[in-house]
């Protein structure tokens, strides 16, 4: 229950401050020559697949159905030693930029989606130093902040990670008695 109140509070986060700062493109199906730009999307945990996002609160440019710009929030692991309590949040940005297609079957690779992944983190990674405190102080986010690039990047699409610690309660020690333990 906590860790899920700490990822929906970086969600929001997310929405709210990381969001509205920047547009990126959409991936347009139809037609890669043509796009749309958008703000980022915020999920927990995965990308939604196209049929479904009727169901989530996004923000589309008209006629538009992509979960793509995107952050995706998750949990790597985490710890509670009795004084600490901890997870490790993996944010995984997604952006898409295929490069330029000056006519119809010719492809020219031009790295301004790599520019764009970078300013997404780095934008994240400003608000969230300068935010300490997360969802009316449920949470925060600890440095050192680590981030980078996935080694595989599917064609047209950019993808890296930042990663950090944020804070929880920790669950109160129980000592159980040895004869309820056989």
């Amino acid at each position: 229950m906590i860790d899920n109140t700490i990822l929906e509070a970086i969600k929001t986060f997310c929405e709210v401050n990381v969001s509205p700062k920047i547009k990126l493109m959409v991936p347009n199906d139809d037609d890669i020559r043509e796009y749309q730009l958008m703000h980022p999307n915020a999920f927990i945990g995965w990308l939604p697949p196209p049929n479904q996002l009727e169901d989530v609160p996004l923000q589309l440019p008209d006629g538009v159905k992509s979960a793509i710009p995107a952050m995706v929030v998750g949990m790597d692991d985490g710890e509670d030693d009795g004084s600490d309590a901890g997870i490790n949040i993996r944010i995984t940005f997604v952006v898409y930029n295929p490069g330029l297609y000056p006519e119809s079957g010719v492809i020219i690779p031009n790295y301004k989606g790599y520019q764009d992944l970078l300013n997404l983190m780095t934008i994240c990674r400003r608000e969230l130093s300068s935010n300490y405190l997360i969802g009316g102080g449920e949470t925060s986010a600890q440095k050192p902040f680590r981030w980078g690039m996935y080694q595989q990047q599917p064609v047209g699409y950019w993808v890296g990670w930042l990663t950090f610690r944020a804070t929880t309660v920790t669950l109160p020690f129980v000592n159980v008695p040895n004869y309820l333990i056989d």
